[in-house]
C-alpha cells in the first residue's frame, strides 16, 4: 500500500466519523424540535378552543345587540308614527280652543271696560272729522 492510499483512507474515516457525528447531531435536534412541537401543541390546543368559545360568545352578544338595535329602531318609528298621528288628530282641536281662549279674553276685556251705568247702544257717536278722519281712512 502507497502512502497516498493510506492518506485517502485515512481521510474517509475520518470523513465518515464526521458526517456519523453530524448525523447524530441532527437526530438529537431533530428529536428537540418533536418534543418542541408536542409542547407547543399541548399548550396551544386549549387557547383556540378557549378562542373559538371567546368568539362565538362574542358572536352571541352582537347577535343580542343587533336586535336591540332593531327592537329601538322599531320603537322610534311606531313613536313618531304615533306622534304624527296625535298631531293630526289634536291639532284641529287644540287651534280652536286656542281661538275660543282669544276669543273669551277678548270679550272679558271689552266687559271690563264697558261702564255699568251705561250701555254702548245708548250713547250716540259722531263721525269723524277733520285731520283725524282724513289720516284714519
Amino acid at each position: 500500500m502507497t502512502p497516498v492510499a493510506v492518506v485517502l483512507i485515512v481521510v474517509a474515516i475520518v470523513g465518515l466519523v464526521v458526517v456519523a457525528m453530524a448525523v447524530q447531531s441532527l437526530i438529537l435536534t431533530l428529536r428537540s424540535l418533536r418534543e418542541t412541537v408536542e409542547d407547543l401543541r399541548r399548550e396551544t390546543l386549549p387557547a383556540i378552543a378557549e378562542l373559538r368559545a371567546t368568539v362565538d360568545a362574542a358572536n352571541g352578544e352582537l347577535a343580542r345587540v343587533d336586535h336591540l338595535l332593531d327592537t329601538a329602531e322599531e320603537v322610534s318609528a311606531r313613536v313618531d308614527a304615533t306622534s304624527k298621528l296625535t298631531w293630526m288628530v289634536l291639532r284641529n282641536p287644540l287651534v280652536k280652543l286656542a281661538s275660543v281662549s282669544v276669543a273669551t279674553d277678548r270679550v272679558a276685556r271689552r266687559l271690563g271696560r264697558q261702564p255699568t251705568a251705561s250701555p254702548p247702544a245708548l250713547e250716540k257717536v259722531s263721525p269723524p272729522s277733520g285731520r283725524r278722519a282724513r289720516k284714519a281712512s
